[in-house]
């Protein structure tokens, strides 16, 4: 993609008659074009990026307080509104964990750091798209509409219900736009490729279908989000949603929930001396042991850089600590040696179950998180509990 260019064309198609919102989602737009120019005309810092990334990420949470405000004071539908804010809270979070990988990146791996940001600037591009033309008009219809008279409930209904070809023009062209960026992505977004390209031709064909088919491309981009891209299993967000599912169906029963925190030994050394490329390697040869270590109502997460998450239902002390001895014995047959990375596999695991003295899954992680470290000054490749 030539990012040299204005990635995200704003038209009137994309206002949605609220002046101070459709000001601020225009102000949105020129810092996500602003940022594409720069990354294409030269090497930003790291320290740049940041600052960049910072400036654009604060006004959209300042921009989703006054949407909320808005919605709040014209008091719209509760479900709409329910699900328009979960949606604002899955966009800072999912920010929240990409940001944090831009800033653990080397500052001195410029390819590295330039890779991170486009991923992120797309990200914002898929999201903001997708968020303008669908809930924010209509939030904008419904605040037409309770304006006039009619009751918030009837004023959710009918705009849910309702679409029209002029209101579907300017999603296609935004698809479109889409779909030239996303062909020059890596590997992991072909299956988003994919849909987008069927998306835009029942768009183009099926007008009476456009509320249908938007669900599904959301519910696509929801499942991209769940996903960590490196190793193709479910990302911290996945972990942590499981979890608290679980602890919920968990605390009125005694079947039992235990987790395992793995974090790799002398990850960093293949890293320092090999480089990323290397590590990124060994993370996908782990994460492959892991699946295939576990058993089949097992769930292994990647929280991040070398550090796993193992969740397993309906499972006490004892049935987590034979998972945590194959888990060692699968990852320490792993020896890698090449002419680029050398290393023997080990980790340092920590085990935590569920108890009544453990008040959330957070204390649960956390447990887990101090037993790792129990276990690195124990002397490494073992487990603590």
């Amino acid at each position: 993609m030539d990012y040299n260019k204005s990635i995200f064309a704003w038209s009137k198609k994309f206002e949605t008659n609220l002046d101070k919102i459709d000001d601020q989602h225009h102000h949105l737009v020129n810092l996500i074009n602003n940022l594409s120019k720069k990354l294409s005309n030269s090497n930003l810092s790291k320290n740049e990026l940041i600052g960049l990334f910072t400036e654009l990420f604060g006004y959209a949470k300042y921009h989703f307080h006054d949407e909320e405000q808005l919605m709040a004071e014209n008091k719209l539908n509760s479900e709409f509104v329910k699900d328009h804010v979960f949606n604002h809270k899955l966009f800072i979070e999912e920010v929240g964990i990409l940001f944090a990988g831009l800033q653990s990146d080397d500052e001195d791996d410029q390819e590295n750091l330039d890779k991170t940001a486009k991923y992120i600037l797309n990200f914002l591009i898929n999201w903001l798209a997708f968020h303008i033309l669908g809930q924010d008009k209509k939030m904008a219809r419904q605040i037409e509409m309770v304006k006039s008279g009619i009751a918030s409930k009837k004023a959710y209904n009918m705009v849910r219900n309702k679409a029209s070809a002029e209101e579907i023009q300017p999603l296609v062209r935004t698809l479109n736009k889409l779909l030239e960026m996303m062909s020059k992505r890596n590997k992991d977004l072909v299956i988003v490729n994919n849909e987008l390209l069927e998306l835009k031709k029942d768009l183009e064909n099926k007008v009476q279908d456009r509320t249908k088919e938007l669900i599904e491309a959301n519910e696509n981009l929801e499942k991209l989000s769940m996903t960590d891209q490196l190793t193709e299993m479910p990302n911290r967000r996945h972990a942590m949603k499981t979890l608290d599912l679980l602890w919920k169906e968990n605390l009125d029963s005694d079947r039992g929930l235990s987790v395992l925190m793995i974090d790799l030994d002398y990850f960093k050394e293949v890293n320092d001396n090999y480089g990323h490329d290397a590590g990124d390697y060994i993370l996908r040869l782990v994460a492959r042991t892991l699946k295939e270590s576990v058993r089949t109502d097992d769930i292994v997460c990647r929280l991040g850089g070398d550090e796993f998450l193992v969740i397993c239902p309906n499972t006490m002390l004892e049935g987590s600590i034979q998972v945590a001895n194959n888990l060692l014995k699968d990852i320490h047959s792993l020896k890698v040696k090449t002419k680029n990375c050398e290393w023997n596999g080990s980790a340092s695991i920590g085990l935590a179950c569920m108890s009544p003295d453990i008040k959330n899954y957070s204390k649960l992680i956390k447990l887990a998180d101090d037993k790792v470290y129990e276990a690195k000054q124990s002397g490494k490749n073992c487990f603590m509990y």
